[in-house]
């Protein structure tokens, strides 16, 4: 047994598995670190918008401005042609939409035309981006000017 203790093989395979096993320790570190600022960056990400703009309003009719997207804008009409509306959001922010030949555009239950929305019109818009800048205009809800829906600041 002393022999086998004292022999140079035996001192190279316990050098060997102690470097083994604190490639391993070191390793086992570096994906616990890397785990925990994983689980703070993802929390920091779902708490942005609390953190920096208190809690997100309920829906948009709450009197609170709904985000911007580029998918997509409500707010009132203040232009209008065959193939672009004008649209003046809950911030004042003008935004065109672009009537694609599928659009479809909606007032209470009736499909209609460009032609029949107004100046003045609330609509809500939901779209894709465009390359132009403009929201492509899937779907279109006309409510009317007069319509009994609250006026959040237009």
């Amino acid at each position: 047994m002393k022999n086998l203790l004292a022999s140079l093989l035996f001192k190279k395979i316990l050098f060997a598995i102690i470097v083994i096993a604190a490639v391993f320790f070191i390793f086992g570190l570096g994906v616990s670190v890397g785990y925990h600022k994983a689980s703070f960056s993802s929390s920091m990400r779902e708490n942005y918008y609390n953190d920096f703009y208190g809690p997100p309003p309920k829906n948009f009719l709450d009197g609170m401005p709904p985000p911007i997207s580029s998918h997509g804008i409500a707010g009132s009409v203040i232009d209008v042609s065959d193939s672009v509306i004008a649209v003046k959001d809950f911030n004042n922010n003008e935004q065109s939409v672009q009537i694609m030949p599928d659009t479809v555009i909606r007032k209470m239950g009736d499909t209609i035309t460009a032609a029949d929305v107004d100046i003045g019109d609330r609509i809500a818009v939901i779209g894709a981006p465009g390359p132009t800048g403009r929201i492509e205009g899937r779907f279109i809800r006309v409510f009317g000017s007069s319509s009994s829906l609250p006026n959040p600041n237009f």
